[in-house]
């Protein structure tokens, strides 16, 4: 029914497939032709309907940086140091490396200890929102007080050798700077609360417990210490300030407009019902989506939510629909361009400050490390001699020629026809095992083909476990001949792709090793032992580069992924803590026992949107009343991580709870997805190690000879 009602018309198909084509997928009971025409939208058709809009945001911020000038000065002064003038007395100068991990092994430990208790003290916090988990952990959360507080007091010592204050300075008047700084009261934060709760047990703390418990939360901006991420917001926004104020005028005036458009035609929509009461919004029952566009700032709350690109909502009347449509169209390119200004602006501070930090100039390629650096060194050095004699160094070449084929100047690959034909074999084994691997997992196709001993699926398993060993044997017995395993069986082995190359047959051995000693192999043993055969489409990687080049991406992009990962995750976890303060007891969210009145409306028996909060309920109603969202801090964060990839599953917030999503609609998202936004960049670089362009690998194509 819900289906057929939203498409039962063609302007009403159309409306659905521009949200998909948007990247949207706000429903998902379709029929199987329904399902294969919604995933070829999501393959292709997506990509191409976005192009327009991607050329005009990608236009229009063109023209914003060519028409402005950021503040490159702002770059020059986050790489500037504080020079080496010796500060303090010797004490306080070891109090001040300590604390920052300078100069010795155990200032470096103390710093990761530090590291240990901040993300230590946020898990208990975390874990003490689920019910029946208040008080555990509460003495190791005890210890890592103790822990800051001393960490607080060496600090504040160590003030009088710490440059950012000290300098030009006397101790006094530098350990006042340093208390009313942004450092020192995160610190104070994350300890004073705990000490507050210990002097007045009982007393109006209590009423306020949960959000002491939050404060906790706070303990991971200390981090910002060691790696600088949050602290250069203000840095970013003076960076970008130019360019920010021509896209932000011209996002704010186009959301402006659109939340206008929406109100107009939303706010008398008494048609479209929501499947939910809104209580909080004065509706109990049979609300519509004039209970949700009641005002002007509600509409623009809800345009915010949609710029991001995301349709949490679609049963809007036609000419909201239209609105939407432009909104799509035109506006979600340009809204977003402030954000995205913000995110480059952020890595361009991290990587200037980060390239100030360098002793000397980078050499080498992105991410490459001992491999790359060793494979490089071998060029034109022929492989050794076996140690076996003339007649094994003959057998390994030819199974390195067969399995590797030959490497011309140019970095091209070139196969035998046996060889070829070898290769195309193991590349047809592999895909018919990936599709074993979905079919088995079809009940009713399992069935068919027979479940028992020795069906199908365990003689195909056993062929492809004797083919995919066969070849790592040789494999391993070429090594010595083959450059990209630095001739070295134990380097191969250990790579990435003799980890795979063993890890597609171990599983096999080992389940025949479990039941050859006796136990008897249950449904969700052999259920694991099966989809661990998924994995062998990592040995495609032979085929085509992928996954191999992670860790040169990681090591490509370190630098700023500390700074925007750190930011990520206070972001996440921050975001989390204040949608779980302002949400926990959301009564939108609610639902009781159809016993329970939804109000009490003037009876004697309290209903169940009457109560401030749930728990309150359940005191009343014991067991009977139920919160769906926010209940703790894991599920808010769960909710939360959803949201920051730009899906929004629940939206009608309370009014704080508004303030904290368009914090993430403006800039929240945008700065959360740098870190993978980095990645790609550095993924791309790293790639482009091995061969350039399409060009490039038109020629490179293997073929046989």
């Amino acid at each position: 029914d819900e289906m057929a009602s939203n498409y039962k018309t063609i302007p009403d198909a159309m409306w659905m497939t521009l949200l998909n084509l948007s990247g949207e997928s706000p429903l998902c009971n379709y029929s199987v032709p329904g399902k294969v025409a919604t995933g070829i939208l999501g393959l292709f058709a997506t990509a191409i309907f976005g192009i327009p809009i991607g050329i005009l945001g990608s236009g229009f911020e063109e023209v914003i940086v060519e028409e402005t000038e950021d503040d490159t000065q702002e770059l020059v002064e986050s790489g500037t140091s504080s020079g080496d003038e010796l500060l303090g007395s010797s004490f306080e100068r070891w109090c001040y490396n300590i604390v920052n991990g300078f100069g010795s092994p155990l200032a470096r430990a103390v710093e990761t200890a530090i590291y240990i208790l901040i993300f230590t003290a946020v898990f208990i916090g975390i874990l003490q929102t689920v019910e029946g988990h208040e008080n555990d952990l509460s003495g190791i959360e005890s210890f890592t007080v103790f822990a800051f507080t001393l960490e607080y007091i060496l600090r504040a010592i160590g003030v009088g050798a710490d440059p950012v204050f000290a300098s030009g300075t006397n101790g006094f008047v530098a350990r006042l700077k340093y208390f009313i700084s942004f450092y020192s009261i995160i610190d104070l934060l994350a300890i004073v609360p705990y000490y507050i709760t210990l002097a007045l047990p009982g007393s109006i703390v209590d009423q306020y417990d949960e959000y002491l418990r939050m404060a906790r939360i706070l303990r991971l901006l200390k981090l910002d210490k060691f790696v600088p991420s949050f602290t250069l917001i203000d840095d970013v926004i003076r960076f970008k300030w130019n360019s920010l104020k021509v896209a932000g005028f011209a996002a704010l005036t186009l959301w402006i407009i659109f939340g206008g458009l929406l109100y107009l035609f939303e706010y008398q929509d008494a048609v479209n019902e929501l499947d939910d009461p809104v209580p909080i919004y004065g509706c109990i029952e049979d609300c519509t989506m004039m209970d949700r566009f009641r005002n002007y700032f509600d509409s623009f709350f809800y345009t915010g939510v949609h710029l991001t690109g995301d349709y949490p909502i679609t049963t809007y009347d036609w000419p909201a629909r239209f609105t939407n449509f432009f909104m799509v169209i035109a506006a979600v390119g340009v809204v977003s361009i402030p954000s995205g200004l913000i995110a480059s602006g952020f890595v361009d501070i991290v990587q200037s400050k980060s390239k100030a930090k360098r002793d000397g100039p980078i050499t080498g390629i992105a991410g490459d490390d001992w491999y790359e650096i060793k494979y490089r060194s071998l060029e034109g050095v022929p492989p050794p001699n076996s140690r076996w004699g003339a007649t094994v160094d003959k057998w390994q070449n030819a199974v390195n020629d067969f399995l590797n084929g030959k490497k011309d100047g140019s970095g091209r690959h070139s196969y035998t026809t046996p060889a070829y034909a070898g290769r195309v074999f193991i590349f047809a084994v592999i895909i018919a095992n990936i599709v074993a691997v979905l079919l088995e997992s079809v009940p009713s196709i399992d069935k068919a083909v027979g479940n028992g001993p020795g069906n199908f699926f365990d003689v195909f398993e056993a062929f492809s476990v004797f083919v995919f060993a066969t070849e790592y044997i040789s494999r391993l017995f070429c090594a010595p001949k083959n450059r990209e395993a630095l001739y070295s069986s134990f380097v191969y082995a250990t790579t990435f792709f003799g980890i795979v190359d063993f890890l597609s047959t171990a599983p096999w051995f080992i389940e025949q090793a479990v039941i050859a000693s006796g136990v008897k192999e249950s449904g969700d043993m052999a259920r694991v032992f099966r989809i661990f055969r998924i994995f062998r489409i990592l040995q495609l990687e032979d085929f085509v580069t992928a996954f191999s080049k992670l860790d040169n991406v990681f090591r490509a992009s370190k630098d700023v992924l500390k700074a925007t990962g750190l930011m990520a995750l206070i972001i996440w976890i921050g975001g989390g803590a204040l949608f779980f303060i302002f949400e926990q007891n959301n009564p939108n969210w609610r639902q009781c026992d159809p016993s329970i009145p939804l109000v009490s409306n003037g009876t004697d028996s309290p209903g169940c949107f009457d109560f401030a909060s749930t728990a309150e309920c359940n005191a009343y109603y014991p067991g009977m009343c139920d919160q769906k969202v926010f209940v703790n801090m894991p599920n808010s964060l769960y909710l939360t991580a959803v949201f920051l990839g730009g899906e929004w599953g629940v939206v009608d917030f309370t009014y704080p709870g508004r303030v904290v999503c368009l914090f993430f609609c403006v800039v929240g998202i945008a700065l959360y997805a740098i870190p993978i936004g980095t990645l790609f960049d550095s993924f791309g670089a790293v790639l482009g190690m091995d061969g350039g362009d399409d060009e490039d690998e038109a020629d490179e194509e293997e073929s046989p000879q």
